[in-house]
C-alpha cells in the first residue's frame, strides 16, 4: 500500500559507481531520505530502472552488468523473510538480447512484464513488448503492435491494476 518507493539515483557519493538503485519508506505519512539497496544489487555496473512486485517479493531492474546477453539486460532479486535482497537472476533469452532490453514494469498479476528493446523485431528503434511469468519460466517476448508501437521510440509502459490504461513514453509527434 505505497510503503515503498524505488529510484535509481547517479554518481552519488554512497554509490557502488555509475547509477545504482535507492528506496525510501514511508513512515507514517513522511518518506525517509533515500538509501542504496546495496549488494548484492548494486555494484560497479549501471543499475536502474526499479520495477517492484506488488507482492512485495520481487525487484525487476536494468544492468549491464557482466554474466548478461550484452548491452543492458533486465534482471530480477528477489526478497526473502529477513528482507534480504538475492544473488540476481537474469531473465533469460525470452527477454534479454544483445541489445538494449530496459523499462521494466511488471503488472500487479505479478505475471505479465513489460519492457522495452531494440534487439528483438520491431517497429522502431524501441518498441514495448510483454512476456509472461510461467511455472517453467518467462514466455518469449511479442512485439504489442501498433498504435502502441509506431516507428518512433516508444518505451517506458505502464498498466493500471484493472489493465484497461497504460501510460507510455514516445517520441512520436503530438
Amino acid at each position: 500500500t505505497g510503503s515503498f518507493l524505488f529510484i535509481t539515483a547517479c554518481n552519488r557519493m554512497d554509490s557502488y559507481g555509475s547509477c545504482d538503485i535507492y528506496y525510501s519508506r514511508n513512515d507514517k505519512g513522511n518518506w525517509t531520505a533515500p538509501q542504496g539497496i546495496g549488494k548484492p544489487v548494486n555494484t560497479a555496473a549501471w543499475e536502474a530502472q526499479p520495477s517492484f512486485s506488488s507482492d512485495g517479493r520481487a525487484l525487476y531492474f536494468v544492468s549491464n552488468r557482466p554474466g548478461g546477453y550484452g548491452g543492458r539486460d533486465i534482471w530480477v532479486s528477489y526478497l526473502d523473510d529477513n528482507m534480504k535482497l538475492s544473488e540476481p537472476k537474469n531473465l533469460g533469452p525470452n527477454i534479454n538480447t544483445k541489445y538494449d532490453d530496459q523499462c521494466p514494469f511488471i503488472h500487479a498479476d505479478n505475471k505479465t512484464l513489460y519492457f522495452t528493446s531494440n534487439g528483438w523485431p520491431g517497429m522502431g528503434n524501441g518498441d514495448i513488448f510483454v512476456a509472461r511469468k510461467t511455472d517453467t519460466g518467462w514466455t518469449q517476448a511479442v512485439n504489442i503492435g501498433y498504435p502502441i508501437n509506431t516507428e518512433n521510440d516508444d518505451n517506458g509502459m505502464t498498466v493500471s491494476y484493472d489493465g484497461k490504461t497504460a501510460f507510455l513514453s514516445s517520441s512520436r509527434a503530438g
